[in-house]
């Protein structure tokens, strides 16, 4: 089982592969831990890319960072954990594939033992029990949602082709519907108009004015994150490239083809996409730890990251970040700068401290960086350090790209793809 770890080294236990866990397994000294990573998904993947790749700005590959890598020595076991003994520190595993990949996979269920855990399981989509939601919408989680999108939107266009489609059917095909009014749902509003208004009306001028883009929130503001003026900005912005921002809006029911709102019934669409509410994990919920009252539940731990008892004791040997935790007191929002801090955070602590719950370190302090949504046509908002909106927003987005990824190959291969799509037009229309 454990042929890679030496005795000598603590063997911390990583659970989860989304921007914590994944820094986290690339950051910790592999001279002084045995890291073993336990997660479902064998590579990262780079959120704030999805929409441009759903929307054919990039190449999928982009998006993704494998865990196993030739150059680190950890341990990855594809497999979901379903509870943790915190006293024997034990975690009860079951390997993560389909019914036809593993027969009698009942009886796989297998334990880890750990020396130190980490626990950055992230969220779920939360559908809120919405009937058809589940079958019928597009989620924006992973590259393989990404994909999903990117062929249904081709699927689209090439069903209201087809010669004597009635024009009413070709509306409705071209309607894309987004559940969501958080940067996600914003980003890819402004990605899918981008891609109608350069790309698909020279591809299909005979569809010219029946593409439409909507997004639907329960709130009456989009982008809560940022303040009023920045909001309003974005909601006009979108307006501007014919996004139609729908406030105050309870979907009732979702069919194949159809949306049901308490405010407007009835709407057809071609494209469902759903970004909007996560939930916690069957395991967060499993957990008998101190957990967040308000809003979704969070693992809560100390200033240093480690895991609050129900009695608000602290356990030593568990960590916990991502969106799955959150600091008592503090209430950070769930994204992945908040994250990949927290993950330096504890990167540093256990790379420099000989036993880093014994040291008196530093509590961890979150920086606010400034947050970037992009709204179309080269135009955005950034709220942080100075507020702005317009191009200048729009270039610090396309910048931010860079950022997020933290491997050479990949940000050369983003600028070689922002080159060749500014020279002859995206990818999508050709794959």
């Amino acid at each position: 089982m454990d042929h890679h770890c030496h005795h000598h080294k603590e063997r911390v236990a990583i659970i989860g592969t989304g921007w914590a866990g994944y820094a986290l397994s690339h950051g910790l000294d592999l001279n002084k831990y045995c890291v073993i990573v336990v997660s479902p998904d064998t590579t990262s993947n780079m959120t704030p890319l999805l929409a441009s790749v759903a929307c054919g700005l990039f190449d999928f590959r982009i998006a993704q960072e494998p865990i196993r890598r030739k150059s680190r020595d950890i341990k990855y076991i594809k497999a979901c954990v379903t509870h943790i003994d915190f006293e024997e520190k034990m975690l009860g595993c079951h390997p993560a594939f389909s019914h036809l990949a593993m027969t009698e996979s009942r009886d796989r269920e297998f334990g880890v033992h750990y020396d130190k855990v980490v626990i950055a399981p992230g969220t779920i989509n939360n559908t809120f029990n919405i009937p058809g939601v589940a079958e019928h919408a597009y989620f924006l989680k992973t590259v393989r949602d990404a994909q999903a999108i990117r062929n249904r939107i081709s699927e689209m266009f090439e069903m209201a082709s087809i010669p004597a489609i009635p024009e009413d059917k070709q509306r409705q095909l071209l309607n894309v519907i987004i559940v969501g009014g958080g940067p996600t749902g914003i980003e890819m509003a402004a990605e899918l108009t981008d891609l109608f208004q350069y790309d698909y009306t020279q591809l299909y001028p005979h569809l010219r004015d029946k593409m439409r883009v909507s997004v639907h929130t329960v709130s009456h503001k989009i982008l809560s994150p940022y303040d009023a003026n920045l909001q309003e900005y974005a909601t006009q912005s979108l307006n501007r490239n014919n996004v139609w921002v729908k406030f105050d809006s309870h979907i009732t029911n979702v069919t194949a083809d159809t949306i049901e709102t308490e405010e407007e019934g009835r709407i057809g669409y071609g494209l469902l996409v759903w970004a909007t509410g996560d939930k916690s994990t069957p395991l967060v919920d499993s957990l008998d730890v101190s957990k967040s009252s308000h809003g979704m539940h969070r693992i809560l731990t100390d200033s240093r990251l480690r895991v609050l008892r129900k009695d608000n004791t602290v356990n030593t040997d568990a960590y916990a970040l991502g969106d799955a935790a959150d600091i008592d007191g503090k209430s950070l929002p769930p994204t992945a700068e908040v994250a990949l801090q927290k993950a330096d955070y504890l990167i540093h602590q256990f790379n420099t401290f000989p036993a880093p719950d014994i040291e008196p370190g530093v509590p961890f302090r979150y920086q606010q960086r400034q947050l970037v949504t992009y709204t179309g046509r080269k135009d955005g908002v950034v709220a942080g350090k100075k507020e702005y909106s317009g191009y200048g927003a729009w270039l610090s987005w396309r910048s931010g790209d860079l950022m997020w990824t933290r491997s050479w190959r990949r940000k050369i291969m983003i600028c070689m793809t922002w080159v060749l799509n500014w020279w002859g037009g995206r990818d999508i229309a050709r794959n």
